[in-house]
């Protein structure tokens, strides 16, 4: 028989989740973020008179600010606090994946969102007989 004693958290886990979230959440309140009342993981913080946002699902993580040095700056931050577990991935432009949504951001102020390509993954991982 062999016993084993986990010090950390293990990942895909729920209280891996849990954890991970309070840790998050308290690392961005430490930085100023103040966070949504009807959603726990919109987090907002005025920059330079301007509403930053941050948006997250357990590690999948939107940041938005109309300077983009703004959201520079926040990277540095995740890659300084976290970037020793693993480096941060950064996407930049106009077009995301974030939680299977594909999000174009247009020039008039619009947004676009997109899951064809998300629920196209899910029938070719069901498919009929």
């Amino acid at each position: 028989m062999i016993y084993v004693e986990v010090l950390k958290a293990i990942y895909g886990m729920l209280q891996a989740a849990l954890l991970w979230y309070k840790q998050f959440r308290a690392d961005l309140e430490g930085i100023g973020f103040k966070f949504n009342n009807y959603d726990p993981c919109v987090a907002n913080k005025m920059v330079e008179g301007k509403q930053q946002t941050v948006r997250f699902h357990l590690d999948d993580l939107m940041s938005s600010h109309v300077n983009a040095k703004v959201n520079d700056k926040f990277q540095e931050w995740l890659q300084a606090t976290y970037g020793q577990i693993n480096e941060v991935q950064v996407t930049r432009g106009k077009k995301h994946v974030y939680l299977g949504m594909t999000v174009v951001f247009h020039d008039d102020g619009s947004v676009t969102l997109d899951m064809r390509d998300y629920i196209e993954g899910m029938i070719n991982d069901f498919p009929i007989i």
